[in-house]
């Protein structure tokens, strides 16, 4: 069976962080579940669940995420390096963010497959070729040539020029991959939507996308907390976003 850790991400209070944990351990159990923390110091240490590491990168904490360039730099490099010090295998990464809610018991187990089925190094919703295009991330960036010159210089591709995006709420990727990323930081503020797959293809790394049928239960705005039964019902395996959590934790289900 393959090894996967579960990490979700969370600035939450220890109160909200801790319920949300109960949650996850309903549906995967605690042995395979880790907490990133990206809110106060102070409050890290309250939250009682022990499985945890604390991310001191102000990169993360922005405002306005999308043109401040949010990193999750600091989030890959403190979770690869827990991983590397703490016992037992890891083969993949499953990254999420506190209101991406999994609703199915064996996500892990269909997030595997896929990969396997799609012969992915990551997986990762809404993921698209944007280089060319009018996509606004990737004209804000295109603009600067510091940009093409970091990955002209990363690349092992034939064409260094490619730029991928993806929704970051969500996303699973082989160890491999993982530790790959985590050891670049951006040379300049670049969202992370856009700087995590592209590094992760100029390294080398095949990505691909959950597809349509998954999705369709991603998205970036609103609260979908009232579809929670309605989507898995309709084989929804995670939801986003998710501002209010189910009141029933059993309320998932393995098919």
């Amino acid at each position: 069976m393959e090894n996967v850790l579960n990490v979700v991400l969370s600035h939450q209070s220890p109160r909200e962080v801790d319920r949300l944990v109960a949650y996850w351990k309903s549906v995967i159990g605690d042995n395979r579940l880790l907490v990133a923390y990206g809110g106060p110091r102070k409050s890290f240490g309250e939250i009682e669940f022990k499985s945890k590491v604390f991310v001191d990168d102000s990169g993360l904490r922005t405002r306005d995420h999308q043109r401040e360039g949010q990193s999750y730099t600091g989030v890959f490099r403190e979770v690869s390096n827990l991983i590397r010090r703490r016992p037992g295998p890891v083969d993949f990464v499953a990254l999420f963010e506190y209101d991406h809610l999994p609703l199915v018991q064996d996500l892990n187990a269909r997030q595997v497959e896929r990969m396997h089925s799609d012969q992915a190094d990551v997986i990762a919703h809404h993921l698209a070729r944007v280089d060319g295009t009018s996509h606004p991330h990737y004209l804000y960036y295109a603009a600067n040539t510091e940009f093409a010159r970091f990955l002209e210089k990363v690349s092992v591709r034939i064409n260094p020029e490619i730029v991928l995006s993806m929704f970051g709420t969500g996303s699973c990727w082989k160890r491999e991959a993982f530790d790959a990323v985590s050891g670049f930081n951006e040379p300049f503020a670049i969202y992370f939507e856009i700087f995590l797959p592209t590094l992760a293809h100029h390294l080398g790394f095949r990505l691909r996308d959950y597809a349509a049928a998954q999705d369709t239960f991603v998205s970036n705005l609103g609260d979908r907390s009232a579809e929670v039964s309605s989507a898995r019902d309709r084989g929804a395996w995670s939801l986003h976003p998710v501002k209010r959590l189910p009141e029933q934790l059993s309320s998932v289900r393995t098919a």
